[in-house]
């Protein structure tokens, strides 16, 4: 996958058409989400390297001291409680 993403063409394709990542991510379900300052710097990430939980994840959003967890290919939701 991360060499599919150095890829231009293939890029905008996946982010067009994210049915065609299936083929791509299936053997290799893992998920991260990665919290970035301004800066450039990682403030904290959350991963799940075998995809127990989630497979793929296509957004997220920090809310109330949650973080919940979205993807294209799944009918939920994930909601993560952050550690204050």
């Amino acid at each position: 996958m991360r060499f599919l993403y150095t890829l231009r063409a293939s890029r905008y394709l996946i982010g067009a058409f994210p049915k065609l990542s299936q083929w791509v991510i299936a053997p290799h379900k893992k998920a991260m989400v990665v919290n970035v300052g301004s800066d450039g710097e990682i403030i904290r990430g959350f991963d799940d390297p075998i995809g127990k939980v989630m497979g793929f994840v296509t957004s997220a959003l920090e809310f109330e001291g949650h973080l919940y967890l979205g993807t294209l290919y799944n009918d939920f939701i994930g909601k993560l409680p952050l550690p204050t």
